[in-house]
């Protein structure tokens, strides 16, 4: 899966991103740990890649991270952000 490479601009502010989609002008904004999982999506990742990353950057547990990345995935989805 992957951030939208078409009809999406995004840029990263202080550490977070803000993006948007254009054909729908929604506007989309992460935290600092969204902004970690967003670089792996624009090159294309695998769930469980982002999964690792959360666990082995923030040493939570597996299924914390799990619920995490599903929630994020399931927003950038809501917003026409993601390719899968």
């Amino acid at each position: 899966m992957r951030i939208r490479s078409s009809g999406v601009t995004w840029r990263e502010v202080d550490g977070e991103i803000v993006a948007l989609n254009l054909e729908s002008s929604s506007y989309f904004a992460t935290n600092a740990t969204g902004a970690r999982l967003w670089a792996p999506l624009v090159a294309g990742c695998e769930r469980a890649d982002l999964i690792e990353l959360l666990v082995a950057t923030y040493g939570i547990a597996t299924s914390t991270a799990a619920s995490d990345v599903d929630r994020f995935l399931g927003s950038l989805r809501s917003n026409g952000l993601l390719d899968d």
